[in-house]
């Protein structure tokens, strides 16, 4: 049910819902097509969704279960139903096959990894001039940025900007060959992505606060990202540049090509905790 709620947060901007504070009718339609196709993903599981903010199709009855989804604008209302008749006979007995089958393999991984921690004993230590390959680690829970190599100085950075940076590291992963220019618009991919990335950070506890607007202050954005990975990558400056959005050089058509995307960044370069 949780999973569920968390995946209604991240489509909430999508939903035409109603709002009496903006006098805003919403799209009963849209919510009712919206609950249908969620529920066809759910048909597998003893859950489904009844409504969202009392829209829905069903019939009215007396067993639902209400949870109260915090936004920074309002907090919605979510319905939902379990049935818990969902095991025979047949069931069980198959749950129970699992179960064993589970023990048996939880027991040959314990030895497997006993036999693998006897062997790591017996192994030289490595070199201590061994070299770690460099990688960014992003912090959601503190809200911080960190070397791997140097863990114990994380450098903190504002919901925006780590927000639009996290967004920025996945749509030039899927998208290498979409050229970013300062003079043209945010794709609406990577809008959509910051606020995937702000809406966790709510559910984090971090911020109550209005939804940013991530196509404002762009430069001003994008200055506090590289003057915090300035101070990450202190030490080894020759790796910034995978993780630095390009800067502007020159005025006129130099800066119109101008391309603040990650052209070299990978999914290996950077691990994101509490994503």
């Amino acid at each position: 049910m949780a999973n569920i709620e968390k995946r209604i947060a991240l489509d909430l901007t999508h939903l035409n819902l109603p709002d009496d504070f903006l006098k805003h009718s919403g799209s009963k339609e849209a919510v009712i097509d919206y609950l249908a196709k969620l529920n066809s993903q759910l048909k597998e599981t003893p859950i489904f969704v009844y409504s969202i903010e009392g829209i829905t199709e069903f019939p009215a009855r007396a067993d639902l279960i209400e949870k109260q989804l915090q936004t920074p604008q309002k907090v919605f209302t979510i319905s939902f139903v379990i049935n818990n008749n969902i095991l025979n006979k047949n069931d069980i007995a198959v749950f129970i096959l699992v179960c064993l089958f589970s023990l048996a393999i939880s027991y040959l991984f314990f030895l497997s990894e006993r036999t693998k921690l006897q062997v790591a004993k017996q192994l030289p230590e490595p070199e201590p001039n061994s070299k770690t390959k460099p990688i960014l680690i992003v912090d959601l829970q503190n809200k911080t940025l960190a070397a791997n190599c140097s863990p114990d100085k994380p450098v903190a950075l504002a919901n925006k900007p780590l927000c639009f940076y996290l967004a920025l590291v996945e749509f030039c992963t899927e998208n290498p060959d979409v050229v970013l220019n300062q003079n043209k618009d945010v794709p609406e991919e990577l809008l959509t992505l910051a606020n995937k990335y702000f809406y966790r950070l709510v559910e984090l506890g971090h911020t109550v606060r209005k939804r940013p607007n991530f196509t404002n202050s762009l430069e001003k954005t994008l200055s506090e990202i590289r003057a915090a990975l300035d101070d990450v990558w202190q030490d080894q400056p020759e790796v910034k540049d995978v993780y630095y959005p390009p800067k502007a050089h020159g005025e006129g058509s130099r800066s119109r090509l101008h391309h603040y995307g990650l052209k070299n960044i990978t999914l290996e370069n950077i691990e994101v905790i509490g994503k």
